[in-house]
């Protein structure tokens, strides 16, 4: 570790540690050095000239961003000097500046007016000649402008491009006068490969790039922060509000998530909570085939009860479920989890989960004994090695997508496994470009390999944190490369490469997504992933462990907060007499000994007739459910479906009673991302109409069920008593949440910081058991028939079944769901790039664009879901992994048509 030094600036003595510059002290200890092109998120450029100082004993000025400060070193910041020269610096860069202040986005927020108030410059001596005053204004974004006759090319929009996007898609055109900044190769930015991150225009500090939103809207008259209710990455966010809108969302620097950054959505698509198609008033109706009507909140709920009432008398509580949400807070799928258990008696109560991550919780649990994520995001910094499993981080994942980028940047080993060609894929060290639905083989063929040449960890660490290696090797001896080659199709020779840069890193960590878990054996997939860092003992230290990348905001928190049929809050068995002792003591009831249904089984059981009710909050399963046609036929047999959301969603054409729920802007409560973080979110503005917190919905039919399940008003209560019946959340209260803005359970105390890094001493099972099922083909086999495999996916340009993003200008970017298509298997069929064709299963035909790319296997199709028009997942069959009915949407065998 370094010494620390002293350094004097302005007459003050300073400690300052060795690599830090004269700037980064100065700042650090209140002092101002004025500055353009400096910023604490970038590395330093020191090509404005406006930080320069002086130091004893040195000619010249140098600048102090880019000066490293050293002991004893004496420094000046404010001679008369310094101010003659910035003064004259600065007239230079006014002169070539457009003077239209007062009508310009950036008035008042001008780093330039800045520093022109500060060397107190009245007037210029030089004409005022804009050098790009004639080149036009570039709008063909949506979101935000470029004016290059702003600009002052300071280059921070292309630093941050490169160093904190990592996407590189600006540059310096020209030089001297006549630099410019441009996208691309001097194209507009929406062509370019800018991805809309909004980074650059976060750094500008002029107006030459302008939010288009805040420009039409005005300055924000109030700031409330919140996370994003987008993706599991957990961003937070300073939403800007004027009056009762939002302006604009400003990514917080001081997130530990995001560090100041975001992605296109995050920023700049959060307007649809503003959008015509919200739902402003409760609606009901007697039967699907009439119109819904708008209702009183109170009419609604009584028409709730009665018929809830009435199934439940004659069919008992079983006959009822719901499906709480992974896109709303911890608070309503608490709540959501206590109205069916304690109102209604019973325990059919399930989220999203189970059609992503439920394989995850199932595989992680069998191995750890705990289904969360091990490690922290900000691990991919630390690591030494990156195994990127059935993920694109690049468009699912975006900022954590582009902290992978910066890391490899930085020389971090890369191992990609997917049958895509990915954006990382493209960059790794070895990409596995396995056969879809071949995970359990590939993992079980590394395994082999650290074996057999004895790579595994250490003695003391298999003996004293794992049982059943013998077994584990059993099973995998006979997963030889050349074996896994057969079953993969990937080379023997990039099997054993990957192995022996996995197991001989000093910290290996894994990252993984639906490509891991959405499979018929997708459970098992995860526990040979699991089992292979059990084995490296690549598991409870920094920098290591096995990390689902979540898909929704929230799904962590869903689960955690007991929205399944099996378990309370934090994994906390329903049918442990103890814990259901504790719950009823609590809730003053008797609860149900035995699970419930997992919801697939629910649908399922409406065919039978045993099942006739279903409470959906914040999901939208006609759309988003494989084989969707068979889910819209069961959700139009119920004899009660409420729908619960911000929109009409599909799910809604079949309901009877559709309640109107707030957007996050509208709604306090927390959010737990996919590291196990605690967030809150607050409410920022007033939701349209009548329309209402999620929890308090909930809250409100339990009372007019005659059960009251809060016992306050307050958000924060509802916090509390679910954290003290979980010991793992019992040092995290409200008031906690609220001053430190994230914790990472577990915090069994008051007094504990929250968890980083899980099982570093010991695992929740006590040993780690090693686990490798037995090897066995996926259900769904390409044939005859349907000669092609289809993965299906997400875009970087929407979120899962687009409800919000189709209703913003993201559609500009992806107005509609393409199927990807290798181009030798196109030319054998004739098909051109953009034409038209059916993609064809036994369940039905949808109409889609063909985008011709060789970044998909040679017999393989990618498509997105995120258009109910396309209908991509009616194609999709109903096959599932075994222990979680986890849909299998990740091999479906289909056949291309001519249209």
């Amino acid at each position: 570790m370094s010494e620390p030094f002293t350094v004097t600036i302005d007459g003050q003595e300073f400690t300052g540690q060795s690599g830090q510059t004269i700037m980064e002290i100065a700042r650090d200890n209140g002092i101002n050095i004025p500055s353009l092109c400096d910023s604490p998120h970038l590395d330093s450029f020191g090509s404005c000239r406006m930080c320069i100082v002086e130091i004893d004993g040195r000619g010249g000025t140098p600048s102090s961003c880019t000066t490293p400060a050293n002991n004893g070193m004496v420094v000046s910041t404010t001679s008369d000097k310094l101010w003659r020269l910035r003064k004259g610096i600065t007239e230079l860069y006014v002169s070539e500046h457009p003077l239209d202040c007062l009508t310009c986005t950036a008035n008042g927020d001008c780093e330039l007016q800045d520093v022109a108030a500060d060397v107190g410059l009245r007037e210029l001596r030089y004409d005022n000649e804009p050098a790009c005053e004639n080149i036009p204004i570039d709008e063909s974004n949506p979101f935000f402008s470029f004016d290059a006759s702003k600009c002052i090319v300071c280059s921070r929009c292309i630093r941050a491009c490169d160093g904190i996007q990592a996407t590189h898609a600006l540059s310096i055109d020209g030089r001297g006068y006549f630099s410019r900044i441009i996208a691309g190769v001097d194209e507009p930015f929406m062509t370019s490969d800018c991805v809309s991150c909004g980074a650059c225009v976060g750094e500008c500090p002029v107006g030459a790039l302008e939010d288009i939103v805040e420009r039409s809207s005005g300055i924000p008259d109030n700031w409330v922060r919140t996370t994003c209710a987008f993706c599991g990455v957990g961003c937070q966010f300073d939403a800007g509000i004027k009056g009762n809108k939002l302006v604009i969302m400003k990514p917080v620097v001081d997130s530990p998530v995001n560090e100041g950054h975001s992605c296109v959505k995050g920023r700049f698509a959060s307007a649809y909570v503003h959008h015509k198609d919200r739902l402003t008033q409760p609606m009901i109706r007697e039967n699907i085939d009439d119109e819904l009507r708008e209702v009183s909140w109170d009419e609604a709920y009584q028409f709730i009860v009665n018929r809830m009432l009435s199934i439940k008398d004659e069919y008992g509580p079983d006959a009822i479920g719901a499906i709480t949400s992974s896109r709303s807070t911890n608070e309503l799928n608490y709540l959501g989890s206590k109205f069916m258990r304690a109102v209604i008696g019973t325990n059919n109560v399930d989220n999203c989960a189970r059609v992503c991550h439920s394989a995850t919780v199932k595989g992680m649990m069998t191995v750890f004994g705990a289904g969360a994520g091990t490690n922290s995001l900000g691990d991919i910094d630390e690591t030494d090695l990156l195994l990127v499993s059935g993920c694109n981080p690049i468009h699912g994942h975006p900022v954590t997508g582009s902290r992978i980028l910066r890391a490899r940047k930085r020389g971090m080993g890369l191992i990609v496994a997917d049958p895509k060609v990915t954006e990382l894929a493209k960059i790794s060290d070895i990409h596995l470009q396995l056969r879809p639905g071949t995970n359990v083989a590939l993992y079980q063929g590394l395994a082999h390999v650290i074996l057999r040449e004895q790579l595994q960890a250490s003695d003391e660490w298999i003996a004293n944190r794992t049982e059943n290696l013998e077994p584990f090797k059993e099973m995998v001896a006979e997963m030889t490369p050349q074996a896994c080659e057969k079953i993969t199709t990937v080379p023997a020779e990039l099997i054993e490469k990957a192995a022996r840069l996995y197991a001989t890193a000093s910290a290996a960590m894994s990252v993984h997504g639906l490509g891991m878990t959405e499979h018929s054996h997708g459970s098992e997939g995860v526990m040979s992933l699991s089992s292979l860092a059990l084995l490296t003992g690549n598991v409870g230290r920094p920098g290591t462990g096995i990390n689902p990348l979540r898909g929704q905001n929230n799904v962590q928190g869903s689960c955690d907060m007991g929205a399944l049929p099996n378990v309370y809050t934090n994994y906390q068995s329903v049918t442990d007499d103890n814990v259901r002792k504790a719950y009823e003591k609590s809730w003053g009831v008797s609860l149900p000994p035995t699970p419930g249904m997992t919801y697939p089984v629910m649908l399922d059981k409406v065919f039978e007739g045993s099942f006739r009710a279903l409470y959906m909050i914040g999901s939208d399963i006609a759309h988003t459910d494989p084989d969707n046609s068979r889910v819209q036929q069961a959700l139009s047999n119920l004899d009660l479906l409420v729908v619960q959301d911000i929109f009409l969603c599909e799910s809604a054409k079949f309901a009877h009673v559709v309640l109107p729920a707030a957007s996050f802007l509208e709604s306090d409560g927390t959010y737990t991302n996919g590291e196990r973080r605690v967030q809150r979110i607050r409410k920022a503005i007033d939701s349209p109409g009548v329309a209402k917190q999620d929890w308090i919905i909930v809250a409100e039919l339990a009372e007019a069920m005659g059960h009251p399940i809060i016992s306050s008003d307050n958000v924060s209560d509802v916090w509390d008593e679910l954290a003290s019946l979980t010991p793992n959340f019992r040092g995290i209260s409200y008031n906690r949440l609220e001053s430190s803005e994230a914790i990472q359970w577990p915090a069994p105390n008051i007094d504990h910081s929250g968890t980083k890094v899980m099982h570093q001493e010991v695992f929740p099972r006590g040993l780690g058991n090693f686990s490798a099922p037995e090897y066995a083909e996926p259900n769904e086999q390409a044939s005859e028939d349907y000669p092609f495999i289809l993965v299906t996916g997400r875009n970087l340009f929407h979120y899962n079944a687009g409800t919000q993003t189709r209703r913003t200008d993201l559609l500009q970017f992806r107005p509609t769901d393409i199927l990807d298509m290798h181009p030798e298997d196109a030319n054998g069929m004739g098909i051109a790039d953009g034409q038209d064709v059916y993609l064809s299963s036994p369940r039905n035909k949808v109409k889609m664009k063909v985008n011709l790319t060789n970044d998909v296997r040679i017999g393989n199709l990618f498509t997105t879901f995120h258009f109910p028009e396309v209908a991509v997942n009616s194609v999709i069959s109903a096959s599932a992994d075994d222990y979680t009915k986890c849909p299998e949407y990740k091999v479906q065998a289909v056949a291309i048509l001519p249209c």
